[in-house]
């Protein structure tokens, strides 16, 4: 039977390690959505969040089919699972249960946005602040976009090309770094920066507790 599954997953192959989102999930064939394409019985290893506040679950998969999407800029993959830790294999059995259709045990939550924290710029265009207001949300954000040195904005740039970018996160930390606007994207503009090293260990640090914690 087939099942909706949209959550986080990192794609990891011989490009790199790549983020999309998931589509659906049938037996061990497994749909996503991928920013790279992949070659036909490309082996890739697959990191897939699962919203239960542990761990993400880890499999070892071949591509199987390639389309390119028709709502976005993404390629379409489907990827055929060829191992699962045990362990593993039960924790995303028990949640594709949880989710089927008339299932009294589903808990209907908002959606947590993936690329999009709350951007603030100040009135002399000087600085931007970045902050999230939901601690889930920043774990997705800092793995796709502040490990990359790079986050997506909407709207229009401010009148100077370098600024000072201000990442505050749930916990009350602020980072403050130099920044710059980068190219173009087809709703708003790329914010480019590099995150000094103290900065980056210590949203790291978050990020991994963060994962550890059991959100209820």
């Amino acid at each position: 039977m087939k099942s909706r599954l949209q959550t986080t997953i990192g794609i990891q192959s011989q490009r790199g390690i790549h983020f999309g989102t998931t589509d659906s999930i049938k037996g061990r064939l497994i749909q996503f959505g991928s920013p790279v394409a992949f070659d036909q019985d490309e082996e890739v290893t697959l990191k897939i969040e699962i919203p239960d506040g542990g761990e993400w679950v880890m499999a070892d998969a071949r591509i199987v089919r390639m389309a390119p999407s028709k709502r976005d800029e993404t390629t379409r993959c489907m990827a055929r699972i060829s191992y699962m830790r045990p362990e593993h294999l039960e924790r995303l059995k028990r949640h594709l249960t949880k989710i089927q259709p008339g299932s009294s045990k589903v808990a209907v939550t908002p959606p947590i946005s993936l690329h999009e924290p709350t951007l603030s710029m100040s009135d002399d265009g000087r600085s931007i602040t970045a902050k999230w207001q939901d601690p889930r949300a920043f774990r997705r954000d800092w793995a796709l976009h502040i490990s990359r040195g790079r986050m997506p904005a909407k709207g229009v740039p401010p009148h100077r090309r370098a600024f000072m970018m201000r990442v505050m996160l749930p916990n009350g930390y602020v980072a403050s770094f130099p920044a710059e606007i980068g190219e173009k994207l087809k709703d708003g503009w790329l914010i480019r920066f590099l995150v000094p090293h103290e900065a980056f260990t210590r949203m790291r640090t978050y990020a991994e507790e963060r994962r550890r914690r059991r959100v209820v």
